[in-house]
């Protein structure tokens, strides 16, 4: 009697054990994604730079150059009436151990208040876990698609499809 036992006991344990990695890297996903959109939102870019992805870095001639282009691009869409509000985001669509590395791709959707309303974008990002998971990377996909997402992340598993872009849209104040 103890030998049938001892089969469905280990199953369980192990799709426990399991369940628990999933659940925190699920966790740990949504804590990244909130302290990246925090940091937007309060133009900290120390932290924003903590969350950009190395070889990005690396591409854009290192740790100043990212936080002069972060600080431009803020500054250019401040001038322009252009404050990011509010961020939701969705559990992952796809996700992937490649390598050293876990990928997701994870929907968001953004509200910006602009000159006469607000805009709407539904769109997604990249999560990237290294170290063990310890570290993780957003990577904006605005300008990449599956022919290009491969200079971004020369890691990136092509099976993973990022999702067709939806248009912003735009709510007139009342």
């Amino acid at each position: 009697m103890r030998k049938s036992i001892k089969f469905p006991f280990l199953l369980l344990l192990c799709l426990f054990f399991s369940f628990q990695g999933f659940s925190q890297i699920e966790y740990d996903i949504q804590e990244a994604i909130n302290s990246y959109y925090s940091a937007k939102m309060c133009d900290d870019y120390q932290t924003l730079l903590g969350y950009t992805y190395p070889d990005v870095v690396e591409k854009a001639g290192g740790p100043d150059n990212v936080i002069k282009a972060l600080e431009l691009i803020h500054d250019t869409q401040r001038k322009k009436g252009f404050l990011l509000e509010e961020y939701r985001c969705k559990p992952h669509l796809q996700m992937k151990e490649i390598g050293e590395e876990t990928h997701a791709i994870v929907p968001v959707t953004t509200v910006s208040k602009v000159p006469g309303g607000k805009v709407y974008n539904e769109s997604h990002i990249i999560v990237v876990g290294a170290e063990k998971n310890t570290r993780w990377f957003i990577i904006e996909t605005t300008s990449l698609d599956d022919r290009n997402v491969n200079k971004v992340l020369a890691s990136w598993d092509d099976t993973m499809l990022i999702p067709y872009k939806k248009a912003p849209i735009f709510k007139e104040d009342k």
